[in-house]
Protein backbone atom coordinates (compact mmCIF):
# COMPACT_ATOMS: atom_id res chain seq x y z
CA UNK A 1 0.00 0.00 0.00
CA UNK A 2 1.46 3.36 -0.86
CA UNK A 3 2.14 5.95 1.52
CA UNK A 4 0.31 8.85 1.49
CA UNK A 5 2.85 11.26 0.74
CA UNK A 6 4.07 8.60 -2.34
CA UNK A 7 0.50 8.80 -3.54
CA UNK A 8 0.57 12.47 -3.29
CA UNK A 9 3.96 12.89 -5.73
CA UNK A 10 2.37 10.22 -8.25
CA UNK A 11 -0.49 12.11 -8.05
CA UNK A 12 1.00 15.46 -8.93
CA UNK A 13 3.79 13.93 -10.97
CA UNK A 14 0.47 12.84 -13.29
CA UNK A 15 -0.86 15.87 -13.28
CA UNK A 16 2.03 17.73 -14.51
CA UNK A 17 3.09 15.55 -17.26
CA UNK A 18 -0.94 15.65 -18.19
CA UNK A 19 -0.55 19.33 -18.29
CA UNK A 20 2.49 19.14 -20.13
CA UNK A 21 0.74 16.96 -22.82
CA UNK A 22 -2.25 18.82 -23.16
CA UNK A 23 0.11 22.25 -23.57
CA UNK A 24 1.92 20.33 -26.61
CA UNK A 25 -0.76 19.64 -27.85
CA UNK A 26 -2.59 22.70 -27.83
CA UNK A 27 0.91 24.02 -29.05
CA UNK A 28 0.76 21.80 -31.39
CA UNK A 29 -2.59 22.88 -33.21
CA UNK A 30 -2.41 24.80 -36.38
CA UNK A 31 -4.38 26.25 -38.89
CA UNK A 32 -4.24 25.26 -42.44
CA UNK A 33 -5.88 28.08 -45.12
CA UNK A 34 -7.28 26.96 -47.96
CA UNK A 35 -8.52 28.37 -51.28
CA UNK A 36 -12.82 28.09 -50.81
CA UNK A 37 -14.06 26.56 -53.85
CA UNK A 38 -17.18 25.06 -55.49
CA UNK A 39 -14.79 23.57 -57.85
CA UNK A 40 -15.66 19.56 -58.78
CA UNK A 41 -12.19 18.82 -58.57
CA UNK A 42 -11.66 19.85 -55.51
CA UNK A 43 -14.64 18.38 -53.02
CA UNK A 44 -12.59 15.46 -51.77
CA UNK A 45 -10.68 18.42 -49.84
CA UNK A 46 -13.98 19.13 -48.29
CA UNK A 47 -14.89 15.25 -48.20
CA UNK A 48 -11.62 14.87 -46.07
CA UNK A 49 -12.52 17.30 -43.46
CA UNK A 50 -15.68 15.87 -42.81
CA UNK A 51 -13.99 12.62 -42.59
CA UNK A 52 -11.58 13.95 -39.88
CA UNK A 53 -8.20 13.31 -42.33
CA UNK A 54 -7.43 16.87 -41.41
CA UNK A 55 -8.22 16.77 -37.63
CA UNK A 56 -5.94 13.82 -37.49
CA UNK A 57 -2.95 15.78 -38.34
CA UNK A 58 -3.85 18.60 -36.13
CA UNK A 59 -5.56 20.94 -38.39
CA UNK A 60 -8.10 23.21 -38.42
CA UNK A 61 -9.03 24.25 -42.23
CA UNK A 62 -10.21 27.85 -42.71
CA UNK A 63 -11.46 28.06 -46.31
CA UNK A 64 -10.48 31.71 -47.39
CA UNK A 65 -12.74 32.97 -50.83
CA UNK A 66 -10.07 34.43 -53.58
CA UNK A 67 -9.82 34.55 -57.08
CA UNK A 68 -6.09 35.25 -57.14
CA UNK A 69 -4.22 32.14 -56.24
CA UNK A 70 -0.75 33.04 -56.83
CA UNK A 71 -0.85 36.52 -54.67
CA UNK A 72 -2.63 34.96 -51.97
CA UNK A 73 0.12 32.29 -51.44
CA UNK A 74 2.35 34.66 -52.14
CA UNK A 75 1.15 36.91 -49.15
CA UNK A 76 0.56 33.52 -46.93
CA UNK A 77 -3.44 34.50 -47.14
CA UNK A 78 -3.51 30.64 -48.23
CA UNK A 79 -1.20 28.20 -47.40
CA UNK A 80 -0.95 26.46 -50.25
CA UNK A 81 -3.12 26.13 -53.55
CA UNK A 82 -4.13 24.24 -56.70
CA UNK A 83 -3.94 24.73 -60.42
CA UNK A 84 -1.99 24.62 -63.35
CA UNK A 85 1.38 24.06 -63.94
CA UNK A 86 2.34 25.88 -66.94
CA UNK A 87 0.64 29.26 -65.47
CA UNK A 88 2.38 28.86 -62.24
CA UNK A 89 5.84 27.91 -63.15
CA UNK A 90 5.79 31.15 -64.91
CA UNK A 91 4.61 32.88 -62.38
CA UNK A 92 7.36 31.94 -59.93
CA UNK A 93 10.11 32.32 -63.23
CA UNK A 94 8.69 36.07 -63.63
CA UNK A 95 9.45 36.95 -59.65
CA UNK A 96 6.17 35.29 -57.98
CA UNK A 97 7.22 34.21 -54.48
CA UNK A 98 6.49 30.73 -54.92
CA UNK A 99 7.43 27.40 -55.44
CA UNK A 100 5.68 24.13 -56.07
CA UNK A 101 5.28 21.96 -53.74
CA UNK A 102 3.89 18.65 -54.98
CA UNK A 103 1.91 17.54 -57.83
CA UNK A 104 -1.69 17.96 -57.43
CA UNK A 105 -4.02 14.85 -57.35
CA UNK A 106 -3.85 14.71 -60.71
CA UNK A 107 -1.34 16.32 -63.16
CA UNK A 108 -2.79 15.25 -66.30
CA UNK A 109 -4.95 17.23 -68.96
CA UNK A 110 -8.31 16.34 -67.70
CA UNK A 111 -9.67 18.52 -70.64
CA UNK A 112 -11.89 18.00 -72.78
CA UNK A 113 -13.22 19.72 -76.36
CA UNK A 114 -16.86 19.26 -76.50
CA UNK A 115 -18.39 20.69 -79.80
CA UNK A 116 -22.18 21.27 -80.12
CA UNK A 117 -24.89 18.67 -81.55
CA UNK A 118 -24.86 18.45 -85.13
CA UNK A 119 -20.37 18.20 -84.91
CA UNK A 120 -19.48 15.34 -84.45
CA UNK A 121 -15.83 15.53 -86.07
CA UNK A 122 -12.76 17.89 -86.03
CA UNK A 123 -13.90 18.08 -89.44
CA UNK A 124 -16.82 20.31 -88.77
CA UNK A 125 -14.99 22.49 -86.93
CA UNK A 126 -13.42 24.05 -89.65
CA UNK A 127 -14.96 28.33 -89.79
CA UNK A 128 -16.67 27.53 -86.49
CA UNK A 129 -15.74 29.77 -83.14
CA UNK A 130 -14.14 27.37 -80.24
CA UNK A 131 -13.40 28.57 -76.81
CA UNK A 132 -10.39 28.25 -74.99
CA UNK A 133 -11.14 29.16 -71.62
CA UNK A 134 -11.12 32.89 -69.87
CA UNK A 135 -7.98 33.84 -72.03
CA UNK A 136 -6.27 32.85 -75.42
CA UNK A 137 -3.04 32.51 -73.95
CA UNK A 138 -3.84 30.22 -71.19
CA UNK A 139 -3.27 26.45 -70.73
CA UNK A 140 -6.45 25.97 -72.09
CA UNK A 141 -5.99 27.65 -75.20
CA UNK A 142 -2.28 25.72 -75.37
CA UNK A 143 -4.28 22.66 -75.02
CA UNK A 144 -7.25 23.58 -77.61
CA UNK A 145 -4.59 24.67 -80.23
CA UNK A 146 -2.67 21.63 -79.90
CA UNK A 147 -5.76 19.32 -80.35
CA UNK A 148 -6.85 21.59 -83.33
CA UNK A 149 -3.08 21.13 -84.49
CA UNK A 150 -2.96 17.58 -84.40
CA UNK A 151 -6.38 16.68 -86.31
CA UNK A 152 -5.01 19.03 -89.18
CA UNK A 153 -6.75 21.85 -88.03
CA UNK A 154 -5.18 25.59 -88.14
CA UNK A 155 -6.20 27.43 -85.43
CA UNK A 156 -5.26 30.54 -86.55
CA UNK A 157 -6.84 30.00 -90.11
CA UNK A 158 -9.11 27.59 -90.18
CA UNK A 159 -11.37 28.06 -86.99
CA UNK A 160 -11.84 31.48 -84.89
CA UNK A 161 -10.47 31.30 -81.08
CA UNK A 162 -12.56 33.19 -78.35
CA UNK A 163 -11.86 33.61 -74.45
CA UNK A 164 -15.65 32.09 -73.61
CA UNK A 165 -14.63 31.32 -69.86
CA UNK A 166 -14.36 27.98 -68.12
CA UNK A 167 -16.47 25.77 -66.52
CA UNK A 168 -20.38 26.62 -66.28
CA UNK A 169 -19.65 29.95 -68.11
CA UNK A 170 -18.02 27.67 -71.10
CA UNK A 171 -20.60 25.28 -71.09
CA UNK A 172 -23.22 28.52 -71.17
CA UNK A 173 -21.40 29.75 -74.01
CA UNK A 174 -21.72 26.11 -75.58
CA UNK A 175 -25.42 26.43 -74.79
CA UNK A 176 -26.25 29.54 -76.17
CA UNK A 177 -24.38 28.91 -79.39
CA UNK A 178 -21.89 31.88 -78.88
CA UNK A 179 -18.89 29.24 -79.70
CA UNK A 180 -19.39 26.03 -81.72
CA UNK A 181 -16.92 23.71 -79.76
CA UNK A 182 -15.44 24.74 -76.21
CA UNK A 183 -12.31 23.14 -74.27
CA UNK A 184 -14.03 22.60 -70.91
CA UNK A 185 -13.23 20.31 -67.65
CA UNK A 186 -15.68 18.04 -65.97
CA UNK A 187 -18.31 17.50 -65.00
CA UNK A 188 -19.85 19.72 -67.90
CA UNK A 189 -18.79 17.36 -70.53
CA UNK A 190 -20.92 14.35 -68.95
CA UNK A 191 -23.25 16.70 -68.78
CA UNK A 192 -23.57 18.05 -72.34
CA UNK A 193 -23.72 14.75 -73.60
CA UNK A 194 -26.42 13.35 -70.88
CA UNK A 195 -28.44 16.50 -72.21
CA UNK A 196 -27.68 15.96 -75.75
CA UNK A 197 -26.50 19.27 -76.40
CA UNK A 198 -22.46 18.26 -76.89
CA UNK A 199 -20.19 16.08 -78.43
CA UNK A 200 -16.82 15.12 -77.06
CA UNK A 201 -14.48 14.84 -79.81
CA UNK A 202 -11.23 14.75 -77.95
CA UNK A 203 -9.68 14.34 -74.07
CA UNK A 204 -6.57 15.65 -73.98
CA UNK A 205 -4.14 13.40 -72.25
CA UNK A 206 -5.19 11.07 -75.09
CA UNK A 207 -2.85 13.44 -77.00
CA UNK A 208 -0.58 14.84 -74.83
CA UNK A 209 0.11 12.41 -71.99
CA UNK A 210 2.90 13.84 -70.42
CA UNK A 211 1.87 17.51 -70.92
CA UNK A 212 1.74 18.33 -66.62
CA UNK A 213 -1.53 20.41 -65.86
CA UNK A 214 -1.70 20.30 -61.77
CA UNK A 215 0.22 21.40 -58.96
CA UNK A 216 0.39 22.97 -55.33
CA UNK A 217 2.72 26.19 -54.74
CA UNK A 218 3.21 27.22 -51.58
CA UNK A 219 4.58 30.88 -50.28
CA UNK A 220 8.32 31.80 -49.91
CA UNK A 221 7.49 32.75 -45.94
CA UNK A 222 5.59 29.40 -45.35
CA UNK A 223 7.84 27.65 -46.58
CA UNK A 224 10.65 28.94 -44.27
CA UNK A 225 8.47 29.84 -41.89
CA UNK A 226 6.19 27.00 -40.84
CA UNK A 227 7.06 23.84 -43.16
CA UNK A 228 5.88 21.57 -40.76
CA UNK A 229 2.25 23.37 -41.17
CA UNK A 230 3.17 22.20 -44.98
CA UNK A 231 3.79 18.33 -44.76
CA UNK A 232 1.00 17.96 -42.32
CA UNK A 233 -1.97 19.67 -45.11
CA UNK A 234 0.05 17.95 -47.92
CA UNK A 235 -0.55 14.42 -46.02
CA UNK A 236 -4.19 15.07 -44.88
CA UNK A 237 -4.88 16.41 -48.88
CA UNK A 238 -3.46 13.03 -50.43
CA UNK A 239 -4.95 10.72 -47.70
CA UNK A 240 -8.51 13.07 -48.63
CA UNK A 241 -7.94 12.07 -52.59
CA UNK A 242 -7.04 8.33 -52.25
CA UNK A 243 -9.37 7.69 -49.95
CA UNK A 244 -12.54 9.31 -52.35
CA UNK A 245 -10.99 7.30 -54.97
CA UNK A 246 -10.99 4.19 -53.17
CA UNK A 247 -14.54 4.50 -51.51
CA UNK A 248 -16.59 5.73 -54.87
CA UNK A 249 -19.47 3.73 -52.95
CA UNK A 250 -19.38 6.47 -50.09
CA UNK A 251 -17.46 9.73 -52.26
CA UNK A 252 -19.92 9.60 -55.03
CA UNK A 253 -23.68 9.89 -53.27
CA UNK A 254 -21.54 12.92 -50.75
CA UNK A 255 -20.46 14.76 -54.16
CA UNK A 256 -24.06 14.02 -56.08
CA UNK A 257 -25.89 15.15 -53.03
CA UNK A 258 -23.48 18.47 -53.00
CA UNK A 259 -22.56 19.77 -56.03
CA UNK A 260 -26.14 21.12 -58.07
CA UNK A 261 -25.96 19.21 -61.44
CA UNK A 262 -27.84 16.07 -63.00
CA UNK A 263 -25.97 13.38 -60.23
CA UNK A 264 -25.82 11.12 -63.21
CA UNK A 265 -23.63 13.79 -65.09
CA UNK A 266 -21.16 13.77 -61.67
CA UNK A 267 -21.25 9.89 -61.56
CA UNK A 268 -20.67 9.51 -65.34
CA UNK A 269 -17.44 12.80 -64.72
CA UNK A 270 -16.23 10.59 -62.09
CA UNK A 271 -15.44 7.63 -64.05
CA UNK A 272 -14.81 9.21 -67.19
CA UNK A 273 -11.26 11.09 -65.37
CA UNK A 274 -10.80 7.68 -63.12
CA UNK A 275 -7.44 6.73 -65.11
CA UNK A 276 -5.95 10.40 -64.42
CA UNK A 277 -6.85 10.57 -60.59
CA UNK A 278 -3.28 8.61 -59.35
CA UNK A 279 -3.05 11.38 -56.29
CA UNK A 280 0.47 11.33 -56.97
CA UNK A 281 2.40 13.91 -55.21
CA UNK A 282 5.80 13.26 -56.75
CA UNK A 283 6.69 15.91 -59.93
CA UNK A 284 7.72 14.29 -62.79
CA UNK A 285 10.88 16.30 -64.24
CA UNK A 286 10.23 15.16 -67.45
CA UNK A 287 6.61 15.61 -67.92
CA UNK A 288 7.85 19.25 -66.34
CA UNK A 289 10.02 19.53 -69.83
CA UNK A 290 7.19 18.53 -72.23
CA UNK A 291 4.95 20.85 -70.47
CA UNK A 292 7.57 23.57 -71.08
CA UNK A 293 8.22 22.51 -74.68
CA UNK A 294 4.10 22.40 -75.56
CA UNK A 295 3.93 26.18 -74.45
CA UNK A 296 6.91 27.20 -75.99
CA UNK A 297 5.53 25.27 -79.62
CA UNK A 298 1.89 27.17 -79.16
CA UNK A 299 4.00 30.64 -78.48
CA UNK A 300 3.18 30.91 -74.59
CA UNK A 301 6.18 30.82 -73.53
CA UNK A 302 9.82 32.12 -75.22
CA UNK A 303 12.29 29.99 -73.95
CA UNK A 304 12.89 27.13 -70.94
CA UNK A 305 12.71 28.14 -67.57
CA UNK A 306 15.27 26.42 -65.27
CA UNK A 307 12.06 24.53 -63.20
CA UNK A 308 14.56 23.42 -60.47
CA UNK A 309 14.62 26.50 -58.86
CA UNK A 310 10.84 26.98 -58.63
CA UNK A 311 10.18 23.12 -57.29
CA UNK A 312 10.75 22.21 -54.12
CA UNK A 313 9.39 18.29 -52.89
CA UNK A 314 10.53 18.38 -49.55
CA UNK A 315 7.39 18.26 -48.08
CA UNK A 316 5.73 15.98 -49.52
CA UNK A 317 4.14 12.75 -48.17
CA UNK A 318 6.72 9.85 -49.05
CA UNK A 319 3.66 7.12 -48.47
CA UNK A 320 1.47 8.40 -51.25
CA UNK A 321 4.66 8.80 -53.89
CA UNK A 322 3.85 6.17 -56.80
CA UNK A 323 5.65 5.18 -60.48
CA UNK A 324 4.88 7.72 -62.86
CA UNK A 325 2.35 5.92 -65.00
CA UNK A 326 1.16 7.56 -68.35
CA UNK A 327 -1.36 6.98 -71.03
CA UNK A 328 -0.35 5.97 -74.87
CA UNK A 329 -0.10 8.64 -77.18
CA UNK A 330 -3.19 8.65 -79.43
CA UNK A 331 -2.07 8.18 -83.11
CA UNK A 332 -2.81 10.91 -85.13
Amino acid sequence: MLSTGLAARLVAIAALTLGFSAAADAQDKKTLKLQDTTAYTQQPIVFGVEKGFFAEEGLTVEFVGTQDPVTAVSRGDVTFAFGPTSVYLRAAALGAPIKIVSAAFRSKGPYFLIARKGITSFAGLKGKTIGVGPDTSGNLASVARYLLKAEGIDPDRDVTLFAAGATEKAYGALETSQVDATIIHQPFAALGEIEGVSTTLARAWDYLPTYHTGVLIAGDDVIAKDPELLRRGLRAYFKSYTYAKAHYDEYLPWLQARLKINPEAVKRALHQEDDVWDANPAVDPKAIHDTQQMEIDVGNQKEFYDAAKYIDVRFIPQEYVKPFVYPTRKTQ
